[in-house]
């Protein structure tokens, strides 16, 4: 009986079945029949050596976020979030209706009737009893006050004793509601307060808190959102993940978006802005919504976010409003978003190495975007109330046309609110009409004419129409102080905190 031949398993003897074949000097070897039990015995070490590996691993940093203590810590974390976000936004509402307040509203001729009437009672007490140059003490009384009635005094008494006419009905008509406020400064944010105070109580001056807080939530929520979409989009990373600084350092040295670090450093800035933009007209019926509340007095009814949605005619945002909500939420984001980007690559200024440089120069830039971003939001108020009033005068119509399916809640066609509001004309147009058009522009102080001829001589100086460039930026006193607060909380060491996103 003939034995088989047995094939040798070595790779470098040639197989006689193929002669001319030579195997690869790479690669695994061929199963080998006499090594089986050897691989057996060599599967069940590696087994247990890679269960030995697992062993080593620990797992407690993955199974401790499923817990009920992590659970609690988390939330406990959101919800002191929360409360310190709306503690800021309650901190800050009264002066930002006062701040809303003073941009819409419209400077009559009742502003130049009051600032002329104060420099005539001014003129006429100088003109009375000038100032004499002698060497006399400013603080002694005068003992030589004339006691015959002047002119003024007699044309006053005789005025007094003429009966009283009624007021005409069309100075009747036009005396203002009950809930309109009688501001005589168009750039007094205390008076404001004060007015809102008098007239509605101390809730008049935390309207629209709830709105507000919900609108710098959901805007930081969607913002962030969108900003991660269009980088995995675009196959860039995340421009809020990519800074190499720690986070509380560049939140003490108030800076934004640090894009230094980003392989495409402009096209993570256009993805920034971009986030901005989608967030802010995703976001504008909202932002119409606290405006709403605002400017309508606590009678207007309603006061709640989600029946005040309702009557919006639509949840997108509106055509007109398009252009300037798009320029007030890229502009601003454009500026605090580039400028990290060029103090690190340009000129060589960095949180880590100069911190206090840095410091200085974010905080150079919050100003800088304080008042860029005033004039956009003093037009965007403006063309907010205008579309309000607009659409209330549509749903009146409405109403009235079919009163069985219109709104009832609408009953006058005009939309109350607390101040006379401004028209909207564009964007350049309202900027152009608050400079040259509303109101009168106060003059400086006005000198005197000390001639041997006339002494005591005041000098005229015929007032301007409109509010001049100051009137682009009300409330800007506010705005600089809460910066300087933010800053200086910065310096002291608190950044971590006020550099917090929820």
């Amino acid at each position: 009986m003939a034995h088989p031949v047995q094939l040798s398993s070595s790779r470098d003897t040639p197989n006689p079945l193929r002669p001319y074949y030579r195997p690869p000097s790479i690669g695994l070897p061929p199963p080998d029949v006499n090594a089986t039990s050897s691989a057996t015995g060599a599967s069940s070490s590696l087994g247990s050596s890679a269960r030995g590996v697992f062993n080593d691993l620990d797992y407690s940093s993955f199974l401790n976020d499923g817990d009920s203590a992590s659970v609690a810590d988390m939330g406990r974390k959101v919800l002191d979030q929360a409360l310190w976000k709306y503690t800021s936004v309650l901190l800050a509402q009264p002066f930002d209706v006062a701040k809303t307040i003073l941009q819409v509203r419209l400077a009559t001729q009742l502003d130049a009737e009051s600032t002329l009437r104060r420099r005539t009672s001014a003129r006429f007490a100088v003109d009375q009893y000038p100032p004499s140059d002698d060497d006399s003490d400013p603080d002694e009384p005068s003992y030589f006050t004339p006691t015959k009635p002047t002119r003024a005094s007699e044309s006053d008494r005789s005025r007094s004793r003429r009966p009283r006419t009624p007021p005409s009905r069309s100075s009747r008509e036009q005396s203002p509601a009950p809930h309109v406020l009688q501001l005589r400064r168009p750039d007094s944010v205390m008076e404001a307060l004060s007015q809102l105070w008098q007239q509605a109580g101390a809730a008049a001056m935390w309207k629209a808190t709830n709105a507000t807080f919900i609108y710098n939530v959901l805007l930081k929520a969607t913002e962030g959102w969108t900003r991660n979409l269009l980088s995995a989009l675009f196959d860039l990373p995340d421009p809020s993940s990519l800074s190499s600084v720690p986070a509380e350092v560049v939140a003490g040295a108030m800076g934004g978006l640090d894009l230094a670090d980003s392989p495409s450093p402009l096209a993570s800035l256009g993805i920034a802005v971009a986030a901005s933009a989608i967030a802010a007209l995703l976001l504008a019926p909202l932002d119409l919504v606290r405006t709403r509340l605002i400017l309508t007095p606590t009678t207007s009814q309603p006061r709640a976010i989600l029946p005040s949605l309702r009557l919006l005619p639509s949840l997108t945002i509106p055509t007109s409003l398009a252009p300037i909500t798009f320029l007030h939420s890229t502009l601003p984001t454009l500026l605090s978003t580039s400028t990290p980007l060029i103090l690190r690559q340009y000129f060589r200024i960095d949180p880590l190495s100069t911190p206090a440089t840095y410091s200085l120069a974010t905080f150079l830039t919050s100003t800088t975007e304080l008042f860029l971003k005033l004039p956009l939001e003093t037009v965007l108020r403006r063309a907010q109330i205008a579309h309000l009033k607009s659409s209330h005068k549509h749903a009146y119509n409405k109403s009235a046309l079919n009163s069985f399916r219109g709104n009832k809640s609408v009953t006058s066609p005009d939309m109350d609110t607390i101040v006379p509001v401004g028209p909207y004309r564009g964007v350049f147009g309202t900027a152009w009409s608050i400079i040259t058009e509303e109101g009168i522009r106060e003059q400086p102080p006005q000198s005197r004419l000390n001639t041997p001829a006339r002494p005591g001589l005041v000098a005229q100086k015929k007032d301007k129409k409109g509010q001049g460039i100051g009137g682009l930026w009300r409330g800007w006193r506010v705005g600089m102080w809460g910066l300087v607060g933010v800053w200086g909380a910065s310096a002291l060491g608190g950044g971590g905190r006020t550099g917090g996103e929820f």
